[in-house]
C-alpha cells in the first residue's frame, strides 16, 4: 500500500508523539521533513517504513521486534540507506543489512538494549556516532574490511562486547567510541596513529599492547580499565598527554561516583629514556601502583626520525613543533630519547631551528640526496 506525502507526514508525526524518547525527537523530526520535501512517498511492509525516491529506498523506521531482516531491494529499487535513529527499539533482538546499503546512520541502533547481533553491509567505509550506543546485550560485532573510521560514542556503553577486531583499513578513531564495554583485549591496525580521549575508558583489559604507530594517546583513554595488570608501549615517543594515572588510572567507580574497586598494580614496559618511563617513574603513577621494567631490546636512536618510521620528512618536522610547544613553557622536559632524535644543532634544546634543519634535510633527500643527516649538516 502507497501511502500520500500528507499521510506519510501525519504517521511520522505520530510515531515521534508516541514511540520516540525525548532524545530522539529532533531526529524523528528531521525524518517527517525529510520525508515531506524529498521522497516520492512512504510505505509499511512488515512494520517497517521505508521511504522511496526515484532510485532508491531508504529505512525510515522499524516497528518490528525481534529478528529484522532488510532487504537489498523493495519494488525494484535498491535499499541503499538507513534513516537517523531508525531502529531504536527494545523489542530488536538482531538486524541485517543489505550489502546494498552504502552508508549506516547516527544512532541507528542506539539503546537497543536486546540487540544481540547485527551484519553490517560489506561496503560501509564508518561507524558513525552513537550508531550502537547502549546496545547493552552486544556481545560481538564484526567491523566491515573497508571501514577507516569509527565516530564518536559510537559503542558507548556495550557492556556485553568482549571482543572486537579493528579493520586493517582503519585510520582513525573518535572520543569515548569503545567507552564503557567488556573489551578484554584490542589490537591496533597500523594506519591508527592516535588514541583519543576516553576511547576505551572502562574496560576489562588485563593486558595491552601499545604499538609503534601509536604516537599519541589522549587523556583519560584507559581510564577505569582497574584490571590492567601489564602493559607494553612500543614508540619510545608516544606523547602520553596526562599523568600515567590518569590516562590508565583509576579504580572502578559506581554511577554515584564511589568506588567499589581499586585499581590492580600495574607493571609498565618500555625502552630505557622513553616517555613511558619518564611517565611511570612520576611520583603521582608510583603511588596509583605503576611501575617500570625496560624492555631488553635497546633501540638506537635516528637523529630526525621522531616517528621511529625510518624515514625523516614533514612529520618528524611537525613534531618537533608540538614538542617545542610543550617543552616551552617549562612544565616538562624532554627525555634523554627525545632530545637524542629532535635536537639536531646539539645545542641542548628542541626548537623551531630543529624543526627548520629537519626540512631542510627532507629537501635534499628528495632531490636524490644520498648523506645521512649528520654528514649533510656536518655533525
Amino acid at each position: 500500500m502507497k501511502l500520500s506525502r500528507v499521510y506519510t507526514l501525519l504517521t511520522t508525526a505520530s510515531l515521534t508523539v508516541c514511540l520516540a524518547p525525548k532524545v530522539f525527537e529532533d531526529i524523528h523530526a528531521n525524518a517527517i521533513f525529510y520525508a515531506w520535501t524529498e521522497a516520492e512517498y512512504s510505505d509499511y511492509i512488515d512494520e517497517i517504513r521505508y521511504d522511496f525516491f526515484s532510485d532508491h529506498v531508504v529505512v525510515g523506521y522499524c516497528e518490528k521486534g525481534g529478528d529484522i531482516v532488510i532487504p537489498s531491494e523493495i519494488e525494484g529499487l535498491p535499499v541503499t540507506e538507513i534513516f537517523d535513529g531508525a531502529f531504536y527499539s527494545e523489542k530488536i533482538t538482531s538486524i541485517v543489512l543489505p550489502d546494498s546499503v552504502h552508508e549506516i546512520s547516527e544512532h541507528m541502533c542506539a539503546n537497543c538494549i536486546n540487540l544481540r547481533s547485527i551484519k553490517l553491509p560489506a561496503n560501509i567505509t564508518s561507524i558513525p556516532e552513537f550508531a550502537f550506543e547502549g546496545c547493552s546485550s552486544l556481545e560481538k560485532i564484526d567491523i566491515p574490511s573497508g571501514v577507516t573510521h569509527i565516530d564518536r560514542c559510537a559503542f558507548f556503553g556495550c557492556t556485553s562486547l568482549k571482543e572486537v577486531k579493528l579493520p586493517e583499513k582503519l585510520e582513525t578513531l573518535n572520543d569515548s567510541c569503545f567507552a564503557d564495554c567488556g573489551l578484554e583485549s584490542i589490537d591496533f591496525p597500523k594506519g591508527v596513529t592516535e588514541i583519543p580521549l576516553r576511547s576505551f575508558t572502562g574496560n576489562s583489559f588485563k593486558e595491552l599492547t601499545i604499538p609503534k604507530n601509536i604516537k599519541k594517546i589522549d587523556g583519560w583513554a584507559f581510564y577505569e580499565c582497574y584490571k590492567l595488570e601489564k602493559l607494553t608501549v612500543l614508540n619510545p615517543l608516544c606523547d602520553i598527554e596526562s599523568r600515567l594515572d590518569f590516562v590508565f588510572g583509576g579504580g572502578h567507580i559506581d554511577e554515584n561516583g564511589n568506588l567499589i574497586e581499586e585499581r590492580v598494580s600495574c607493571t609498565c614496559y618500555g625502552y630505557k629514556g622513553s616517555t613511558l618511563e619518564k611517565s611511570a617513574n612520576e611520583s603521582t603513577a608510583k603511588n596509583a601502583g605503576f611501575t617500570f621494567v625496560a624492555l631488553d631490546e635497546e633501540i638506537s636512536p635516528k637523529l630526525g626520525d621522531l616517528t621511529g618510521d625510518g624515514i625523516i620528512d614533514a612529520v618528524d618536522a611537525s613534531n618537533v613543533l608540538r614538542a617545542y610547544t610543550k617543552f616551552s613553557t617549562g612544565e616538562a622536559s624532554p627525555t634523554e630519547h627525545e632530545l637524542a632524535v629532535s635536537d639536531i644543532n646539539k645545542d641542548g634544546f628542541i626548537d623551531a631551528v630543529d624543526a627548520s634543519m629537519i626540512l631542510k634535510y627532507y629537501t635534499y633527500i628528495s632531490t636524490d640526496g644520498t648523506k645521512a643527516i649528520e654528514e649533510y649538516f656536518g655533525l
